[in-house]
């Protein structure tokens, strides 16, 4: 019937269909409506009666009792965090992206932060690449940790075979030199004792021949023989020189003819090609120098690493220089950084600096030295910063070449370091900036607090209160628990595990 004015009443039924109309509208803001649609689930039930109680029996007329649905919240308790504690199990957390920033001491004023990426030094990557054209036999993985020494590859290749061959007649030479020099001095002292003896003879005829005549034949016979000799002692020194160059050197000793400089110089090549010295290419192995034993080329690691991903395949023919693998030392990188030109004069190389992740998750820095580069972009109005990690500090995993992090550098001389959290950490709530804040005694329950903020540069915020060192607060996942606190202000609560939110004691 109308009510007094002629207006037909609002039935339930419509009130129920406009409801949930609404609900479907705003299903986007589900964590922030869920108390409205419970409330509007409660209005819109089966039962009418309005003398019924939750939980009690109704009767409908006939004697029979019907029992009410029960709240499945009947009995919880939100926890000892007073009015504002937020349960949020694991799987709460997990489902709705929660995760954690320590407050800590840093500084926050006078920081010039710019992007950048990090890279490896030069001396960090190392390709390893064939000396000479040949089949190669692979021994590690990509990706495999591999030691300094570690065998990487073998190498046979026919121009190894040649050089040993080379170095046999090399030391072959040697040993003939050191012989021919032995020959040629015995051949010019004969020779020259010769010639001695017939100088001799030629003076006793010259001598016969002017007391007694007759000796013209004798004398001119000797005379012969002693320029004979002396153009034999004059090939005989010419050889002696030969052999003299060959066995010994400008000081006359062994070591130092150009048989043996031939010989070192061989060697010298094959202890390129082998990564071996000299002296442990002529050990004796088995009664036989090492360099004879050596059937293929062995290339072993220079430092240690990390094998990068492309390796030739076994039995693979690979020309000269070619590239067999590359081991990366992981540990040897550098950031190089933006920076803008009009920050020059605020920076000067060795300012103290740090490394610090694009993650705000992550709180970890790295301290760096600071070098400025020597070129700066016209175009970009830009220059390069140069930022090594300091010396004896252990990399976190995430300092990889190719990763982008921010250096921050402080300008201002040393100021203060201050309690901070990152920026991301806060929300706006009305005219309020809130935080949520983790029960220490309760890891499960943050609480909401209104957040008493400093200065901040972009990053970083100081928290002047509610916060000690080393409290944590919500980062990930903060915009939800934001929406679970609009309506009504702080209440005490609960989230299920499909992350809806229930507020009050039940």
């Amino acid at each position: 019937m109308d009510d007094a004015n002629g207006v037909p009443p609002v039935t339930p039924l419509i009130a129920c269909k406009t409801s949930f109309n609404l609900i479907e509208v705003t299903m986007h803001f589900r964590l922030l409506l869920v108390p409205t649609f419970a409330a509007i689930l409660a209005g819109c039930g089966g039962n009418t009666d309005p003398h019924s109680t939750n939980g009690a029996a109704v009767d409908d007329g006939h004697g029979h009792g019907v029992q009410a649905v029960a709240d499945p919240h009947a009995g919880h308790n939100h926890g000892p965090g007073g009015s504002e504690a937020i349960t949020l199990p694991d799987t709460v957390q997990k489902n709705l992206g929660i995760t954690w920033a320590k407050a800590e001491y840093r500084i926050v004023q006078g920081v010039v932060r710019m992007p950048g990426r990090f890279e490896s030094e030069p001396s960090a990557r190392r390709t390893y690449q064939v000396p000479l054209a040949g089949r190669v036999e692979v021994f590690v993985k990509p990706y495999q940790h591999v030691s300094a020494g570690v065998p990487l590859y073998h190498l046979h290749a026919a121009d190894w075979t040649r050089l040993q061959q080379e170095i046999a007649d090399a030391t072959g030479s040697a040993q003939a030199a050191e012989d021919a020099f032995i020959a040629s001095q015995e051949h010019v002292a004969a020779q020259t004792q010769a010639l001695t003896l017939w100088a001799e003879r030629l003076a006793i005829l010259d001598r016969l021949g002017q007391d007694i005549g007759g000796k013209a034949a004798e004398r001119a016979e000797a005379a012969g023989r002693v320029a004979d000799l002396r153009i034999a002692i004059a090939e005989a020194k010419r050889e002696l020189a030969e052999a003299t160059r060959q066995a010994r050197g400008a000081d006359g000793k062994s070591g130092s003819g150009q048989a043996q400089v031939r010989i070192n110089l061989l060697l010298g090549q094959a202890a390129q090609l082998t990564g071996l010295t000299p002296e442990a290419l002529l050990a004796i192995t088995d009664g036989k120098p090492t360099w004879t034993t050596l059937a293929s080329i062995e290339v072993r690691a220079a430092s240690p690493g990390l094998v990068e991903g492309a390796v030739v395949s076994n039995g693979t023919w690979i020309d000269a220089h070619g590239p067999v693998l590359t081991v990366t030392d992981p540990s040897g990188v550098r950031l190089r950084a933006a920076g803008l030109q009009a920050d020059l004069p605020r920076l000067s190389d060795g300012l103290q600096a740090r490394i610090v992740a694009t993650d705000p998750a992550v709180a970890k820095s790295l301290a760096a030295t600071l070098v400025i580069g020597p070129m700066a972009d016209s175009i970009d109005r830009s220059f390069d910063l140069i930022a090594r990690p300091a010396d004896g500090i252990s990399l976190p995993t995430w300092v990889r070449p190719g990763v982008t992090a921010n250096l921050e550098v402080v300008v201002n001389g040393s100021p203060e370091e201050e309690l901070a959290i990152p920026v991301g950490a806060t929300i706006r709530d009305g005219l309020k900036t809130i935080i949520f804040r983790r029960d220490p005694e309760h890891p499960d329950q943050v609480t909401k607090i209104e957040a008493d903020l400093g200065s901040s540069d972009g990053r970083w915020v100081v928290v002047q209160s509610s916060l000690k060192e080393g409290d944590q607060v919500v980062l990930g996942g903060i915009y939800p628990l934001k929406l679970s606190q609009q309506e009504g202000g702080a209440q005490a609560g609960h989230f299920e595990a499909d992350g809806t939110f229930h507020t009050g004691k039940h």
